[in-house]
């Protein structure tokens, strides 16, 4: 075909039209919750930040003596993704058991989260090891990777943070997507079939409690353990990796979250309140969030301890997590209920833009960032951060996307109430486009 054609091909309003669709990141359905993308954003960048500031070695200047480290908050954006994950899945659950309903289908949820979070994740870890393989030289075990395939990593002391610092917290996700639907029955018996607000919050917080007291369980367990053993070498130790890994299962973050859920159907959806109440309350979870924040920022050298035989750890090391996902509960909730003022931060199209493929710039930068990427291998610091967002939003483009598209697609046992219609757009310049169904569920954020 002659050049002159393609241009123009290329410059016709329909193909402009294709092509923005392509270059823009997929909308997550008519009923999401634009603000929670900027939210999202606003996690992933943390992070980012973070693992910046460890490059340049900042924890060695003054400054950041003088303030006790305080920016290692920026850490506990994972925190904030965690309590995302918690609303967002749960959203389906809690309009189920509030209107009586049967729970969703837990297949369909399994089939969904898998394509959503698998395949980006494989790409990357595959990537990882061939780069540590034929670049660094260093064999790989196969009993690390197939850890690493099954989400199973972060019990396993040598296989921890290994390939990608990163990639701890997905074996988290995972491992909470695996109890969700477990968690949602139990906690709807408790309701039973009168559909109360209270008994599914009731429900919530002894999850959350008993999560505490396995946390207070195991936490003896480390102090009775001698030092210098490794955590495998006694039946303690393996119960330990089993219920809280090398670093923490953090279902109780994910369980703020679930409430958060809840009480956003309550007030919003069923429009328990008016506008201006919703607003004061807005006001005072904002409120909230900065007095959990102010407990938590002078105390975060206890955000990222790990599993240590013989460690002593107190009331405040066990509840920290909790304070943090509190904290950010506020957030999500001030955001959800406060004025447009507020949400029109996290709505902005730029902070949307990188919500939306934030997930894979939580897998990819630090990898990019530190060199491990042999092309960004000793350039310039900001060169090496552009690169991480370019390197992000072509993992999107081209390995998330399609997946996220097929994952919106009715499968044949799906009753048609249950998904609506929607354009998807996923072939660039491509002759037609494709129609797909898209649910309006809404992509949770990760990790």
């Amino acid at each position: 075909m002659p050049l002159k054609e393609l241009v123009v091909r290329a410059s016709s309003p329909s193909s402009r039209s294709r092509i923005l669709t392509f270059v823009r990141p997929m909308e997550n359905g008519p009923k999401e919750i634009r603000a929670l993308d900027g939210l999202r954003a606003m996690a992933a960048l943390s992070i980012v930040l973070f693992h910046i500031m460890l490059f340049l070695q900042l924890e060695y200047t003054p400054l950041s003596q003088a303030i006790n480290h305080g920016w290692y908050y920026l850490s506990t954006g994972v925190h904030l993704f965690f309590v995302l994950s918690g609303f967002l899945l749960f959203l389906p659950y809690a309009r189920a058991m509030l209107d009586g309903q049967r729970l969703p289908s837990a297949r369909r949820f399994y089939r969904r989260r898998a394509l959503r979070i698998l395949p980006a994740y494989w790409v990357c870890l595959a990537l990882m090891v061939t780069l540590k393989l034929y670049v660094q030289h260093v064999p790989f075990s196969l009993g690390d990777v197939a850890a690493h395939i099954a989400l199973i990593h972060d019990s396993f002391p040598q296989f921890n943070r290994d390939y990608d610092g990163p990639f701890w917290t997905l074996a988290v996700e995972a491992q909470f997507y695996l109890l969700l639907p477990l968690l949602a029955l139990i906690i709807s018996r408790v309701c039973g079939g009168r559909r109360s607000p209270w008994r599914i919050a009731g429900g919530i917080g002894i999850l959350i409690a008993g999560t505490l007291a396995l946390r207070t369980t195991d936490s003896k367990i480390i102090a009775s353990l001698p030092v210098h053993t490794t955590l495998t070498d006694s039946p303690g130790g393996i119960f330990v990796l089993a219920t809280m890994g090398m670093q923490g299962k953090y279902l109780e973050v994910f369980a703020v979250g679930m409430l958060c859920a809840l009480l956003y159907v309550i007030t919003i959806e069923r429009h328990m309140l008016s506008a201006e109440r919703l607003r004061q309350l807005g006001l005072f979870a904002l409120a909230g969030a900065g007095l959990c924040m102010a407990l938590a920022i002078p105390r975060v050298d206890l955000a990222g301890l790990m599993v240590t035989p013989g460690a002593q750890w107190g009331a405040d090391v066990i509840g920290y997590p909790l304070l943090v996902g509190l904290g950010f509960g506020g957030i999500v909730l001030a955001i959800l209920w406060g004025g447009q003022w507020l949400r029109f931060l996290f709505e902005v199209s730029p902070t949307r833009i990188i919500g939306l493929f934030s997930y894979s710039l939580y897998l990819w930068h630090l990898p990019v960032i530190h060199g491990a990427v042999p092309i960004f291998t000793g350039v310039p610091l900001v060169l090496a951060i552009a690169g991480a967002f370019l390197v992000s939003y072509l993992s999107y483009q081209l390995v998330e996307r399609p997946f996220l598209a097929r994952r919106h697609r009715r499968s044949g046992s799906e009753s048609p109430a249950s998904a609506e219609l929607d354009p998807v757009i996923v072939p660039v310049l491509a002759p037609a486009i494709e129609t797909d169904i898209q649910s309006t569920e809404r992509i949770p954020a990760l990790v």
